[in-house]
């Protein structure tokens, strides 16, 4: 029941999808350029693409965190749940010289961006919040999927959004900024 009022409360909420009532100039950029891709400067892989039969969703998705890395500059990136070693692979066909890290959370301190998919659970201890909380050179960005479904990475993006500066709900998987040079804001998109 509560998965339905949200994507009821989500449909009425996406306002943001074309930049409408969006004040800070890093976000606009952010939603026009990167995440709705209007400007097509993107290149992708699609070698492996075709070669993992990457269609629908997944390969919007992989497209959109190739975008959002390349255009945060993230260098540190960690990969937890299902599909992350075919993530890693896409990331590093496009991006050699970033260190990727797939199911360990070792990396997880000193991570720019960190990709929680399904099944991501058992990566994590007691203390994972502050685990993910510690900053990276004062940014950090973390995309969570499944953010109604799934019960942890719900409560996950629950408490995780509280603590970043801008979050961003795009119904299936959300996205969240910790920087503080940013003007904080709560965003609703679909693509």
């Amino acid at each position: 029941m509560s998965y339905l009022k949200e994507r009821i409360k989500h449909a009425v909420r996406f306002r943001h999808k074309r930049g409408y009532g969006v004040h800070s100039p890093f976000m606009f950029n952010l939603i026009l350029n990167v995440i709705r891709d209007k400007t097509k400067c993107y290149t992708y892989s699609e070698t492996i693409e075709k070669v993992d039969h990457l269609h629908g969703r997944k390969r919007k998705i992989f497209r959109l965190l190739s975008r959002l890395i390349r255009f945060l500059q993230s260098q540190r990136i960690v990969c937890l749940g299902n599909l992350s070693d075919l993530l890693a692979d896409y990331l590093i066909s496009l991006d050699n010289e970033a260190e990727i890290a797939c199911n360990s959370t070792e990396a997880l301190p000193t991570a720019d961006f960190i990709y929680i998919g399904r099944n991501a659970q058992p990566f994590f201890e007691k203390d994972y919040l502050d685990t993910l909380l510690m900053r990276a050179e004062g940014k950090k960005c973390i995309v969570i999927f499944d953010i109604y479904k799934n019960g942890f990475n719900s409560r996950l993006w629950r408490q995780l959004r509280e603590k970043s500066t801008v979050s961003i709900d795009m119904m299936w998987y959300g996205i969240l900024l910790f920087d503080e040079k940013i003007q904080p804001g709560k965003y609703n998109l679909i693509i």
